[in-house]
């Protein structure tokens, strides 16, 4: 049974907005195609999550057990590879996160199956895939042909919008045969420290912070303005290498791409790398002395100026607009 497979990912019992965008793409070429949409979800407790593809899938195949909610790479590609051969999709999509980039190559290699990661944009023509990604750091947007069956894709966050919400279809219950045994193991959990505001990926508002604040002192420009704005918290790598902030606060391909409405760079050069992060933001406002940073390039509003200056200002007449 051909048709457009879409694997989500829940958290907190609940879909994650990353799995709505990537539903709304399977939805596109579903119509494009004219083959059914059905979604899947591998994990524990996640009758919620089966509920709110807003799309209008046909199925929802869960794979569902108190053993998914430890991540172990090898029972996802497992778990997968039972579902598609339950429903031999022409396509397979995945979001695009840390997990999905470790076992999705090797979902596809058992597959045979072509793949291409981090797609910003998904066409059919003819009998191809025609999936567009940036490559060269962002710097360049690469178009690759996906032909055979299954094509699978992984779909950058802030690519894709969700759709207005539609009856989910009939839950499927899919029981995969036991992994291969390896000698990788799951040991333990730690958590990273939870921040007082939003969360990176899912904020309308980010204020990040580079190595252009000049120290780990000075960090907390960027922490006052936040909390004042109720916006997340990002930095550049530099940022994170040097231990200022959490590694999780970074944004960039080697990080967390963002899709905020605003993004306020602070301090942050525009490294290819960074700049390929922020792609989706709708609205970046740089602060650099530096006049030909690269920020600029990307930035729709830029202050050239002193952070220590700019932001205090800032920070009153946003206190006086609110009062």
């Amino acid at each position: 049974m051909a048709g457009v497979l879409v694997f989500a990912e829940a958290a907190g019992g609940r879909l994650t907005p990353a799995s709505l965008e990537a539903a709304a793409a399977g939805a596109a070429l579903s119509r494009t195609l004219g083959e059914p949409l059905q979604g899947a979800l591998i994990g524990s407790d996640l009758a919620a999550a089966a509920g709110d593809f807003r799309c209008a899938v046909s199925l929802v195949y869960l794979v569902e057990g108190s053993h998914y909610r430890d991540y172990l790479a090898h029972e996802r590609v497992a778990a997968a590879q039972a579902v598609i051969a339950r429903c031999s999709p022409s396509v397979v999509l995945f979001t695009h996160t840390l997990a999905t980039r470790e076992w999705v190559p090797q979902l596809a290699a058992r597959l045979r199956a072509g793949l291409v990661m981090d797609c910003t944009a998904l066409e059919v023509e003819g009998e191809a895939l025609i999936a567009a990604k940036p490559v060269y750091g962002g710097g360049v947007v690469g178009e690759f042909v996906l032909r055979g069956s299954p094509r699978l894709a992984t779909v950058r966050m802030g690519a894709f919008q969700p759709q207005p919400a539609a009856p989910a279809g009939e839950v499927v219950r899919v029981d995969p045969p036991a992994p291969e045994r390896t000698r990788i193991a799951f040991v333990g959990e730690e958590a990273a420290a939870a921040s007082a505001g939003p969360s990176l990926k899912d904020a309308k508002i980010v204020v990040a912070g580079g190595r252009g604040l000049g120290s780990a002192e000075n960090w907390r420009y960027i922490d006052d303005l936040a909390a004042l704005l109720g916006a997340a918290v990002g930095c550049s790598r530099p940022v994170a290498d040097s231990g200022w902030v959490p590694a999780s606060c970074q944004v960039g391909l080697s990080g967390t791409c963002v899709a905020p409405d605003l993004y306020i760079a602070v301090g942050i050069s525009g490294a290819v790398q960074h700049l390929a992060g922020i792609g989706a933001a709708k609205t970046v406002v740089a602060i650099n002395p530096d006049a030909a940073a690269e920020i600029f390039t990307r930035a729709d509003l830029g202050v050239v100026g002193d952070y220590r200056e700019v932001l205090p200002a800032f920070a009153q007449r946003v206190k006086e607009l609110k009062s």
